[in-house]
Formats: structure tokens, sequence, C-alpha cells
């Protein structure tokens, strides 16, 4: 079968497409054919050799939707020719954060492509468990984005977040692959997007996604701007996709707001001042992957039509160096999805 293989960290022209061996399914396995595979900034990072235990000679991606061709003599819950999203870690099943559903905390997970499988290739081979079923009625690229980016965003904004109706949330880096769907998010559950970006020449963009209001910052200093939008309340809640904007990010909350770290694009420090936390009685939480269950609500809510997946461009696998180049050169309105050789 078909793969793309990270050579060598570095450029995007490292990525090549080999002939690979194709997989076989263990008892408790399945084997799923790629339709489609989004390309994270975790996939940049990886390839650039900028992630802690990051490996050459393995095969990226983890936003993947396929079709069952294959399976173990174990696995009686799927059958072949189901449609499934694949979670983006494994997991055990039986600690005690995935027998309470947070599969996301499993101390046993492996990352795709660090650890495992990356689904930049024709075929995977992952647990059955590690499947979710989705309705026909979604389409192969947008499933790729239910795990993540969206589902990581619901459960940022409504589970750590604790968004409520009404309540007004900042977004930075807003127009990335993250962003643009969390926009989409705060309006379904009834609140008040502002979308915080660095070009100007995407505020039409934004706004055209739900956003209430746009602040462009093209140096990242948008805490003040935030401020008066606000009549000088602040914000409920800040979703930070960045990670060097958490200082500015922690000024524009309100009283007894929270700021949810997602990013951590240029894994700087982030200088923050406790007595502010203190006065505000500020909240500073870090977020990642969504459980499960919430990936199954991400799914719903994009079958319902209350959030459409944001795609920039589709390209096929054989051009996934420039699929990479677009991310390098922030070129994206939303996510690069793969689909097809």
């Amino acid at each position: 079968m078909k793969a793309i293989i990270l050579e060598a960290f570095g450029g995007p022209d490292n990525l090549i497409a080999r002939d690979v061996a194709q997989p076989r399914p263990g008892p408790s396995d399945v084997v799923v054919r790629v339709q489609a595979a989004g390309v994270c900034h975790h996939d940049v990072l990886h390839r650039a050799g900028k992630l802690p235990g990051a490996k050459t000679g393995v095969v990226l991606g983890h936003e993947i939707a396929g079709e069952i061709v294959d399976k173990g003599s174990a696995v009686d819950r799927r059958a072949i020719g189901d449609r499934v999203v694949v979670y983006q870690r494994r997991f055990c099943g039986v600690c005690r954060s995935c027998l309470i559903g947070r599969q996301d905390m499993c101390k046993a997970f492996s990352a795709p492509a660090i650890d495992t499988e990356g689904g930049y290739a024709e075929l995977i081979a992952v647990p059955a468990s590690m499947t979710i079923p989705f309705q026909s009625g979604i389409n192969w690229p947008a499933a790729a984005l239910a795990c993540c980016p969206i589902a990581t965003s619901l459960r940022a904004i409504r589970s750590v977040g604790q968004m409520q109706p009404g309540d007004t949330v900042a977004i930075t880096g807003a127009s990335g692959g993250l962003g643009v769907h969390q926009i989409q998010i705060v309006r379904a559950l009834g609140g008040y997007p502002i979308a915080i970006t660095s070009s100007p020449d995407k505020a039409a963009f934004l706004r055209s996604l739900g956003a209430a209001e746009v602040v462009v910052s093209p140096d990242l200093t948008f805490a003040s701007d935030v401020w008066n939008l606000t009549g000088k309340r602040g914000v409920d809640l800040v979703i930070d996709n960045l990670g060097q904007t958490l200082a500015q990010s922690v000024r524009c909350v309100t009283t007894g707001g929270a700021v949810v770290v997602l990013g951590n694009l240029d894994q700087s420090a982030a200088t923050i001042q406790p007595g502010l936390l203190i006065a505000r009685r500020i909240r500073v939480q870090g977020s990642g992957m969504a459980p499960i269950d919430e990936v199954r609500h991400a799914l719903a809510m994009i079958a319902g039509g209350l959030i459409k997946p944001v795609i920039s461009a589709v390209l096929p696998f054989d051009r996934v160096s420039d699929a990479h180049r677009l991310l390098d050169n922030r070129q994206t309105n939303g996510r690069v999805v793969m689909q097809g050789w």
C-alpha cells in the first residue's frame, strides 16, 4: 500500500510517498481504508522536529475518517463497510480514567505517528474500540475533522470552559482550524463569539462564520480592544489557541471568568500576574482532545447542521508537501484535508 513517510525532520519536502506493507488486524483490531485525513498543526510541529518524542520514519496524521475493510476474529461490534472516525489516541479501556469515560487522560495512551500508526496512508489498523461510526450523510472530509478539531473545541468550550448561553467568548487564532469551528460552537450553544486575528484580510470571513465582533491585532496585543468592546466588563471565557497570547487572554477576562488554553504554537513561556488571577477570581485551565462521547456529540452537531466543517483546501495525498506549506505560510482559513491518491 501507499503511505507518506517522514524521512527526516525539516521542511515539507521531507514527506515522501512510499510503498509499505499492508497492515493486518490483530484479534481485536479493524483495518480502515483511509478516505480522508486532516492536516493538523500537530503534524507540522512533528515534521519540523519540535515535538517531544517525535520520530522520523513514521506516518503522520491523527484526523482520520474511512471505511472498515477487514477485522479481527474477536471484533463483533463493527462490520465490514462501516464508516468510522478513528479516535486520535490509543487507550487501555481498563484504567480509572477509561472507566469513567475519560479516554483522553489514559496513562497508557499512544500518540498516532509518535508511538503507533498515522493516517497519511491508504490503510490503517487500529483497535476496534478506537473507531466511532457515523451517519452516511456526513462526507469524508467533514468526518475527518470531527475528532480534532471539532470535538476538541467542543470540549474546551462546553465541558472545560463551562460556557453558558449568553456568555461572551473571545477566541484567539480565530481563522485557524480550531478557531473557525469554535465560532460556530459558541453560536450553537447560545454565546457571543469575539474572533481575534492578526490579519485584517480575514475579518470578513470570520464574520461570515458567525463572529459577533472581530478584533484585528497584528501584534496580538488585543486585551484593551476586547476590554473596550465589552464595556470594560471583560469576556466570560477566552479560548486561547496560540499559547503565547496567554497574558493578553487573562487581561480580557471578567471577574469569575476563565481562560482555556488549547495551543502552544511557538512553545514559549507566558508571564501572567498572579494578583490579577486572585483579584478577578480567574480560572486558567488547559484542555486537549475530547473523550469519545464528545466526539459522538460533535458528529451529531455536524449531522444536524449546527457546525459546518471549514475546509480551506482538499488535496490528494501525493500533494502532502503542498498541504503542509499552506499551514507553514498561514494561507488557510480552516483545515486542509487530504483525500485520494
